[in-house]
């Protein structure tokens, strides 16, 4: 909210803090939907390479997965039918 000061001389907007913990938030902020931004027009811009990309961390991370299942369970029993 504008303080009293600054409503006496007209001004009547909010004034931008130049430093502080709201200050590096808003900065933070600007700076990740700058990047967001980026990349999505990268990936605009080369569809091909993105679904290869999209395709190649979900096969990875279905093996990781895989390996961790699999590490999980334990080894089968053999049972001797003679």
């Amino acid at each position: 909210m504008a303080n009293i000061k600054n409503l006496r001389t007209g001004f009547t907007g909010e004034l931008d803090e130049a430093s502080g913990v709201a200050a590096k938030a808003k900065q933070a902020a600007s700076y990740v939907k700058d990047e967001a931004t980026a990349v999505a027009m990268t990936a605009h811009d080369h569809p091909s390479a993105t679904s290869t990309a999209f395709l190649m961390v979900g096969a990875a991370a279905f093996l990781a997965g895989y390996l961790l299942g699999s590490a999980g369970s334990p080894p089968p029993q053999r049972s001797r039918y003679w």
